[in-house]
């Protein structure tokens, strides 16, 4: 650590996969399956592949099938631009692969030291997807489910504020 801040994003990445699967009272809820490092891209040579810090799902309760999706990206440092259009990616990644289209079923994190401005304008204006549910009638919907959390290392504790 360096006052308030971590200087390696796995450590940041390792307590949050053990708070998700532990606490229900967080700020990102309880989820029945996490893992890190996750490859979302098509094959392709591994030094290429993108990868999700954290991804997982949580179940219907009582029921083997998946109700939601986690998606996850964490900047050890403040947040820059960029991080939006990588964690859009993989959104969409998620929703075409495991979400047979439906947005709905993905909450999206990015958690970051800080998030300038910049950041918190490009993901209101550009973290918006626009899909279709049912059948005969379709349902219009919108998903705008991208949350920024800044963290913060203090006491020997990590601790969460969404932005």
């Amino acid at each position: 650590k360096n006052g308030k801040k971590i200087n390696h994003e796995m450590a940041i990445e390792a307590a949050i996969c053990e708070m998700l699967v532990l606490d229900n009272d967080s700020l990102f809820g309880k989820w029945d399956y996490i893992s890190h490092q996750v490859i979302a891209s098509p094959f392709k040579a591994i030094d290429y592949m993108d990868k999700m810090d954290i991804f997982g799902y949580k179940f219907i309760e009582g029921y083997d099938t998946i109700s939601k999706y986690i998606v996850i990206e964490i900047k050890k440092d403040g947040a820059i631009l960029d991080v939006i259009d990588q964690v859009m990616k993989y959104v969409d990644w998620v929703q075409s692969e495991y979400a047979h289209g439906d947005y709905s079923m993905i909450q999206a994190f990015v958690i970051a030291e800080s998030f300038p401005g910049d950041v918190i304008k490009k993901r209101d204006d550009e973290c918006i997807r626009y899909f279709t549910k049912g059948h005969r009638p379709t349902i219009p919907c919108m998903w705008n489910s991208v949350r920024l959390i800044r963290y913060e290392y203090l006491d020997n504790r990590l601790t969460f504020e969404e932005i």
